[in-house]
């Protein structure tokens, strides 16, 4: 007969019998040695930084528009809102958009862009209105629309107790009329002719005067500060005392220096 003190070691389970579990000791309930395993946490799914501030980009985009637009009018607003719309576009939707339709957005806004400073050189309306800067005050179109004297060949008669301020004369013909002393700060006259005019101290602030024609007209005291002379030719003129900004100057086709031209002012 065996001991029954004496450990028998573990036999194989046979038919009928259930197999036996092996000892359970200490380490078996002790936590394991390395950090927990983390369930990896789907792409897209975390809110990134950025996004948590997109509620601020409308005022920011009508912060930039507006103060664009009041430094440069609904050109400056248009071509804002197409630049940011697109930056926001672009910078948020960078996950979700494919790169065809990045590229796509791109394009768009480019075309835009380039169609507007198009019809702002060309002399479309509403890329070209009335200034509204330090040159045209409010009050000076409240109340009434600038005469719009695109394309005309124009008279004495028809300039009769006419306010130019801010005026359309895109195009018109002024040649040999006296306009001395005469407010026509804002006027919108890309290709204007002002052929042998009398401007003697007339004011042209920030008027629009790109590839005009002042051959021979006298600017004696002319104030013409923020104007756009872009192609101007301001050949034989007198410019004596004129009041402008070097740099605009400068862009003119032709623009004669101080005292070479004709004399014509009232000293």
């Amino acid at each position: 007969m065996s001991d029954p003190t004496t450990p028998h070691p573990p036999q194989a389970p046979g038919d009928g019998q259930l197999p036996v579990a092996a000892p359970v000791t200490v380490a078996d309930y002790a936590a394991p040695a390395g950090p927990m395993p983390v369930a990896p946490v789907p792409a897209g799914r975390e809110l990134r930084a950025r996004d948590r501030w997109l509620w601020v980009w409308p005022l920011v985009t009508l912060v930039i528009m507006v103060a664009v637009g009041m430094l440069w009018g609904s050109l400056g607003t248009f071509l804002s809102g197409v630049v940011v719309v697109a930056v926001l576009v672009l910078y948020v939707g960078d996950e979700v958009l494919q790169p065809g339709h990045r590229l796509a957005v791109t394009g768009l806004a480019v075309v835009l862009i380039a169609l507007a400073w198009l019809g702002y050189q060309r002399g479309v309306p509403f890329f070209s209105p009335v200034s509204t800067g330090p040159g045209v005050t409010a009050d000076s179109t409240a109340g009434s629309s600038p005469p719009d004297l695109r394309g005309r060949t124009l008279t004495a008669g028809d300039l009769e107790g006419v306010n130019l301020r801010g005026a359309q004369l895109a195009g018109a013909v002024l040649d040999g009329l006296d306009l001395h002393g005469v407010d026509l700060s804002g006027a919108r006259a890309p290709g204007a002719s002002f052929r042998g005019a009398n401007l003697d101290r007339a004011r042209l602030n920030d008027a629009d005067l790109r590839g005009a024609d002042l051959r021979e007209a006298c600017l004696y005291g002319a104030e013409l500060r923020r104007v756009d002379l872009r192609g101007a030719d301001a050949t034989n003129a007198d410019v004596t005392d004129v009041v402008a900004d070097e740099s605009q100057l400068k862009r003119a086709a032709s623009w004669p220096r101080e005292g070479t031209g004709r004399r014509c002012g009232a000293g």
